[in-house]
């Protein structure tokens, strides 16, 4: 851009208006995250029963030396009985057998879980342990839950769950049942004989075809019906509901704080009204950060207080899925000002669209450090995962201050890939100049695009789409691209590298849009960031063919093109 005449260029005028302009965007965007939404008030009351799981920070079921301390449950419990009558268990190992005596003294009731696998061992101590305490707290257990999803983990058949339930059954003179998806009682009717009554789980988000949250309840309330007609002599407890603050989207399934908070009001409020006289369960009290380990951010954000035990929202009122949004926006821009800052210290001198367009994608660049970082926070649990998420973040920002920097001193050339690679197998041996620094940043940011989308073809299910920690570089690529459109030095030497990346990139894109479906917005906006990566790479696969063509396009020529 600084090859435009001198009559073109503006003065202070143009870098002003720059800021304003961004600005502005700036603000209408996070005062558009932020706004509150109006919602459908929760009655008033205690919720019925919430999932109760202690573990906190690196805690985890998966740690058989793990015993939770007294003091930690009694902690929750000081929190959970104000607005909770009961709590469920799905264990009672690990020190959770400490939960009886504690909600004994709140006045709280506690459905009581063995937890079934195929270990007879394991399962025994369990079912010793239901016994024991159902005998021990007979006023404080309402009821004993026999295996969670066991069926849906194919880890029992029927038959065996029917026997242990009679067992339970005549052992403590408690009330027993078994809780699994509601298609899995279905399809194991016989189980009903065996039970007091039916637990299903309905997790809108979860179903094989997601639901979106404003078709939430109607699903719930269908399933509700096809229960009922199945087994019309037992009572229904919806044993699992609710919906997650944090995650990746399935379809037009999107967890958020505002989504979670609307799907549980309208239940509440269902309850209260047309379901009255349906009992439930919801999924759960507390954030579980282990849960990230087995189904990726969204199993560690089902809790209506987060992992530090404050409440996620209001049960009335609006709702604001970033209430802090003014602090965000002023650190957004202020990131996007410093970048302006620093890249164009060095003279440069665009016109006033120039600056402009400078401008927006500097503010662009702040917003989504911003909230990469914030979904860093959110998705990392091991060091590996934090020292992931920081590379990540130092080619998004150093992408942009790149990139800027070329657009300062109009040097728009990039090295090609097998060069950079070249640099970083010996870097002693060659400065490290901006043209292979631009090369460094692209290539990883290409290759980081290519190796998520795969994933996101091949094994999607728990994945996130990083989509802010990408798009940076995919603009500001397809910037330099664009600025450098009639440089007579584009990339048009032999380079395999880049047309190999670039095709299957763009493969790739068009792919992962495919298969999350038209309705996945989140996925359609990662696919079309990959598509932007991958453009101005692309005429390297011209130039690939024309190579292949004329033979006598060769390394002489590759070389001048350099």
């Amino acid at each position: 851009m600084n090859r435009q005449p001198a009559a073109q260029r503006s003065g202070f005028l143009a870098p002003l208006l720059a800021l304003l302009l961004a600005g502005l965007a700036g603000f209408g965007f996070w005062w558009q995250m932020g706004r509150p939404v109006t919602l459908t008030d929760a009655p008033p009351g205690k919720i019925h029963c919430v999932s109760y799981t202690p573990f906190r920070g690196s805690q985890t079921p998966f740690d058989p030396t793990l015993h939770i301390p007294a003091w930690q449950i009694e902690e929750d419990f000081k929190i959970l009985s104000t607005d909770v009558d009961c709590v469920r268990l799905y264990a009672t190992d690990q020190g959770l057998d400490q939960v009886l005596p504690i909600a004994q003294r709140y006045g709280m009731t506690v459905l009581v879980g063995a937890w079934i696998g195929r270990d007879p061992l394991a399962n025994e101590r369990q079912l010793s342990d239901v016994i024991r305490l159902a005998n021990a707290y007979p006023d404080t257990v309402r009821a004993i839950i026999v295996g969670n999803e066991v069926l849906l983990r194919g880890e029992q058949t029927p038959e065996a769950l029917a026997a242990m339930l009679a067992r339970v059954k005549q052992a403590t003179g408690k009330p027993v049942t078994y809780a699994d998806v509601w298609e899995f009682w279905l399809k194991a009717p016989q189980l009903a004989d065996a039970v007091d009554f039916v637990t299903v789980h309905v997790l809108p988000y979860w179903e094989d075809q997601p639901q979106p949250v404003a078709a939430g309840l109607a699903h719930l309330e269908a399933i509700v019906d096809k229960v009922r007609a199945a087994f019309p002599a037992k009572p229904i407890l919806i044993g699992e509901t609710g919906w997650p603050s944090e995650g990746r989207e399935r379809e037009d399934a999107t967890p958020s704080l505002v989504n979670q908070a609307r799907y549980l009001r309208e239940f509440m409020a269902y309850v209260a009204g047309a379901g009255a006289g349906l009992d439930y369960n919801l999924i759960e009290a507390f954030d579980q950060p282990w849960k990230r380990a087995l189904e990726g951010t969204v199993g560690g954000y089902w809790g209506i207080f987060d992992a530090d035990r404050q409440a996620k929202f209001p049960w009335r009122g609006p709702v604001s899925e970033y209430p802090q949004w003014q602090t965000d926006f002023a650190i957004a821009s202020g990131l996007g000002f410093v970048l302006l800052g620093a890249a164009f210290l060095r003279g440069y001198r665009g016109t006033i669209g120039d600056w402009i367009l400078a401008g927006l994608i500097a503010e662009a660049t702040g917003s989504a450090l911003l909230l990469q970082v914030r979904h860093s926070l959110l998705a990392s649990m091991a060091s590996y995962d934090y020292a992931a998420e920081a590379l990540l973040l130092l080619v998004t920002a150093g992408s942009a201050l790149a990139v800027f920097h070329a657009q300062a001193t109009g040097r728009f050339k990039i090295a090609a890939f097998s060069s950079a690679l070249a640099w970083l197998c010996r870097p002693w041996r060659k400065r490290l100049d901006l043209p292979t620094i631009l090369a460094l940043l692209q290539g990883s940011a290409v290759v980081t695009a290519l190796a998520l989308s795969l994933g996101f073809i091949f094994d999607p299910r728990y994945r996130d789409f990083p989509l802010a920690a990408l798009l940076t570089p995919a603009i500001a690529f397809a910037w330099l691209a664009w600025s450098a459109r009639d440089i007579a030095a584009a990339r048009k030497a032999d380079r395999r590298e880049e047309a190999l990346l670039s095709g299957l990139l763009f493969l790739a894109g068009l792919l992962v849009a495919i298969r999350e479906g038209p309705l996945n917005f989140v996925a359609l906006g990662w696919a079309a960031t990959a598509l932007l990566l991958a453009l101005p790479l692309l005429p390297a696969l011209r130039a690939l063919r024309v190579g292949a063509a004329e033979p006598g396009i060769g390394a002489h020529q590759a070389q001048q093109a350099k």
